[in-house]
């Protein structure tokens, strides 16, 4: 969904929610799940949707609430954090495994690399497909950034 924030000489300013959305997504630790984001453009202000897990601490509820706010700050959008209790599970549609299509498609593709490639060539496929992971995972999260970031420095002060 797009918001409306602005109208400028040169024409309107609008926002992907489902940016901002993933945006809040990437930031949140594992045991919380945004269900929705919504903005008001006259106010500036983007309000993020969160569910609460079932062991909940107040303490990171605010940290979190002040990452949000440090986060969008240069960007002159105020937010607001609303929380709710109910399970992250009935937002996603999980399945069980067994009834996930893409459960069978990996069995399936694990049979037929057994048949074709031999136990060697399928300890190959799964070993480069970890390394794929983990170098994505590196380059392209947030977390995976600050560890290279981290070990940089690390060597730069183990030469000198």
């Amino acid at each position: 969904m797009l918001f409306l924030w602005t109208i400028t000489k040169h024409g309107k300013i609008w926002l992907d929610g489902d940016a901002f959305r993933q945006i809040v997504m990437r930031r949140l630790p594992a045991d919380f799940y945004c269900q929705e984001v919504s903005f008001d453009g006259d106010q500036n202000l983007l309000n993020i949707y969160i569910t609460l897990p079932e062991k909940d601490a107040p303490q990171k509820r605010l940290a979190l609430m002040d990452k949000f706010e440090e986060f969008f700050r240069p960007t002159g959008i105020a937010v607001h954090v609303h929380w709710t209790r109910r399970p992250h599970d009935e937002f996603q549609g999980k399945l069980p495994l067994w009834r996930r299509p893409l459960t069978w498609a990996i069995a399936a593709g694990g049979v037929a690399s057994v048949a074709n490639l031999g136990i060697r060539g399928l300890a190959w496929v799964i070993g480069s497909t970890f390394f794929g992971y983990v170098v994505a995972w590196l380059a392209l999260s947030e977390d995976g950034n600050k560890l290279i970031s981290k070990l940089i420095s690390d060597l730069k002060d183990f030469r000198r």
